[in-house]
């Protein structure tokens, strides 16, 4: 039985009229990678998604605290504070995998916290934060702007310092 392979929506794109919609788009896109790796007992697999999470995870919530929950605070000040407390809960899971090997069972029983943690995170976000944010008066135009813009820096940086990386993990 072949499995989808997990597709990431294109980097820097959120649609002018909804942002919301890139972030579910990365949102399914975790989704299929927790699949992947919890449902595998292939190593390979494991190699490759444990960390594909992570670095999917790290972005997305890097774009949400630095410009979308500013941006969406006065919608609803206490949602965007647990959404907030959420990424601080994931982060510290998160660091805790970066000192573990994918595959190992102590990696795999943190993946599927972080997995429960994720998906109920999303749950928020998904039925009661963006409807919110949709009904608002926001300029969601203006907030995917910035969404785009922030977004689009930070891959560039993250660029720019895997260029100068040299064997060893020494910098240029």
């Amino acid at each position: 039985m072949a499995q989808d392979k997990p597709t990431q929506r294109a980097q820097g794109s959120f649609s002018l009229d909804d942002p919301t919609q890139a972030l579910i788009q990365d949102h399914n896109y975790v989704r299929l990678l927790f699949q992947h790796y919890l449902s595998t007992q292939d190593d390979k697999v494991k190699q490759q998604a444990g960390p594909q999470i992570c670095d999917a995870l790290r972005l997305h919530t890097s774009v949400e605290d630095a410009v979308f929950y500013p941006g969406v605070q006065s919608v609803d000040t206490a949602l965007v504070d647990q959404c907030e407390a959420d990424h601080q809960q994931a982060e510290a899971m998160l660091d805790q995998l970066q000192a573990l090997q994918p595959g190992e069972s102590s990696y795999d029983d943190l993946m599927q916290q972080l997995r429960d943690a994720i998906i109920a995170h999303i749950d928020i976000e998904e039925q009661q934060l963006f409807p919110a944010v949709r009904q608002s008066t926001l300029d969601l135009q203006d907030l995917a702007l910035k969404m785009q813009g922030y977004e689009s820096n930070l891959l560039s940086t993250q660029a720019r310092g895997s260029q100068g990386a040299q064997p060893g993990g020494q910098t240029r």
